[in-house]
């Protein structure tokens, strides 16, 4: 698609009604649709807090009119909506949906298809509105699941990915094949933990030895078949009708079988990677501990995890024609693009620097230990001299509101356990969107803590004065961090640094805003002088010594 609006010609496109842009918003802009017209397919723009990426990334949406927006959170897809509803359509997956027969609409997918009674599903009243729409907002692990396993959705002329520095490790995620408990046993009546309840296996058996896996997969397959069979039996079934008529008229057709259909197929693609890719050993096996087995906790899943995922960073990306890559902090174009398989002469780069004072957002080097690495086989981290050191800087903003951010939930509940005296609230897993809503909505004094903070999140104002790095977010060593790195030892150190300039970020969304961060482990001494590069100058120009 040619674009022809230049200069101040999109200015009729602006997104955000009742606010003029600024200068960096109309240069950047400019610049993009610049990029565009000399035919680059992907463009990235590292532009600092308080840029307005969002209004940027919605502007080009609206004038194109042929866009999906992909978040990496829910909140922040929900943000989006909330200040762009005028023109965009969101959709998320089944579980954000009430299914008028019993609770949610994934309980559509655990159901069996014959039980089904809904007329006018939420999930599909949602899905095909997106389907229709110009401009889509939603998230990188929906967009996957119906563009790249199911291909229930087509590409478009943009796809603007937000927070792309995240992206290959969103990626290496997707790429993963779950096996999940409940799901395999609400809908097949298996439980694919039977060898391990029985006593016929052990944990570390199932996990080096993928026959059991293989010869489950291929059961699982059968069943789907024989579930497509009954579908089609009776030649009158939604499967021989197209999507447009399906999407036009759901009603006519009964019990949904055509997205059973499809539902069914995805699940038999997914069990045959996972044959292929155990048969070819290019998957890891992943399982839970042996307790959370054994006691029967059904919200939990078998993980297979690939080596490389850049076919599927290329499935998604193929999902639109120009791809805007939207970050705060990149570290670096060049292992960006070599890293996520994106042809570098075809990328077209683009920074604007936050215009945040210094002053206000200062970096304090507060050690207290080395808290990375292990002595002796225990966990460096578990040291009294950090326990003293939370104290000492939680007493000094007494108070205030501030965030803790660990590397593990372990980590977070072993400081909470030993510092209970102080009002701290734990954020992670299913309850994350609603323990942050409660922590914004608190006019208390409430210390947040956990690891899954560090970005996708904003504390504006009062919300965060200040904040504490635990422990420097290196990633959990495992068999597939092990062998990526082993591709480019940088990258570990890369994954760490880009964590840490996320989570400094999540202190100071305005100009007038101000918040402390101190670093407390001393190992951040080595991640910076040796990987600076990786680095931008907006948070290398912040740190300082202990004040």
């Amino acid at each position: 698609m040619e674009n022809n609006n230049s200069n101040l010609d999109w200015m009729v496109f602006w997104s955000l009604h009742g606010c003029t842009p600024r200068s960096s918003q109309v240069k950047l802009i400019n610049k993009i649709n610049w990029a565009i017209g000399e035919g680059y397919n992907n463009i990235i723009l590292e532009a600092g807090t308080g840029i307005g990426k969002s209004a940027i990334a919605t502007t080009l949406a609206n004038m194109y009119e042929d866009s999906y927006i992909l978040t990496m959170t829910k909140q922040l897809q929900e943000q989006y909506l909330n200040d762009f509803s005028d023109i965009l359509v969101e959709i998320k997956g089944r579980g954000n949906y009430y299914c008028n027969y019993k609770g949610r609409c994934d309980f559509c997918i655990k159901a069996e298809y014959k039980l089904r009674k809904c007329s006018d599903c939420q999930y599909m009243t949602a899905f095909n509105k997106a389907k229709k729409a110009k401009n889509v907002i939603t998230n990188y692990d929906y967009l996957y699941y119906v563009g790249v396993s199911s291909s229930m959705m087509n590409p478009r002329e943009l796809l603007i990915l937000d927070e792309a520095h995240n992206l290959e490790h969103k990626m290496l995620e997707l790429s993963s094949f779950n096996l999940n408990r409940e799901y395999i046993a609400t809908k097949f009546g298996i439980d694919i933990f039977t060898p391990i309840m029985d006593g016929l296996m052990s944990v570390n058996r199932l996990k080096t030895d993928p026959s059991y896996w293989l010869d489950l997969c291929d059961d699982l397959i059968e069943v789907c078949k024989e579930r497509i069979k009954e579908i089609e039996g009776d030649g009158k079934s939604t499967v021989q009708v197209t999507l447009d008529e399906f999407e036009n008229n759901p009603s006519k057709f009964s019990n949904f079988d055509y997205m059973e259909k499809q539902i069914l197929e995805s699940d038999m693609e997914s069990f045959s990677s996972i044959s292929m890719g155990l048969s070819e050993n290019d998957l890891i096996i992943d399982l839970p501990e042996n307790k959370s087995i054994k006691s029967n906790n059904m919200d939990i899943s078998a993980e297979f995890k690939p080596f490389s995922v850049s076919d599927d960073t290329q499935k998604l990306l193929s999902l639109g024609n120009i791809r805007i890559f939207l970050t705060g902090t990149l570290g670096s174009r060049e292992k960006f693009c070599e890293w996520n398989n994106i042809n570098l002469d075809e990328t077209y780069y683009i920074y604007e620097k936050s215009p945040f004072d210094v002053s206000k957002r200062p970096i304090y080097t507060d050690f207290a230990a080395r808290l990375s690495g292990q002595r002796n086989g225990a966990p460096n981290w578990r040291n009294k001299k950090a326990i003293h050191k939370i104290r000492e800087l939680l007493e000094k903003h007494n108070g205030q509101k501030g965030v803790i951010h660990t590397s593990s939930n372990e980590q977070a509940h072993w400081i909470m356990e030993n510092l209970k005296e102080y009002p701290f609230m734990f954020v992670g897993g299913k309850d994350r969107n609603a323990t942050l809503k409660e922590f914004t909505e608190s006019e208390e004094p409430i210390i947040l803590i956990g690891a899954s903070i560090k970005d996708g999140v904003d504390f504006k104002g009062d919300l965060c004065r200040f904040q504490i790095m635990f422990k420097i977010p290196y990633p959990q060593l495992n068999e597939q961090v092990r062998y990526r790195s082993s591709l480019d030892p940088k990258w570990f150190y890369y994954q760490a640094v880009m964590s840490l300039m996320q989570a400094y970020g999540r202190g100071i969304r305005d100009k007038d805003d101000y918040c402390i961060m101190y670093i407390i482990d001393s190992s951040f001494i080595e991640l910076f002088d040796y990987n600076r590069k990786f680095f931008n100058e907006y948070f290398i120009e912040a740190v300082q010594k202990k004040k």
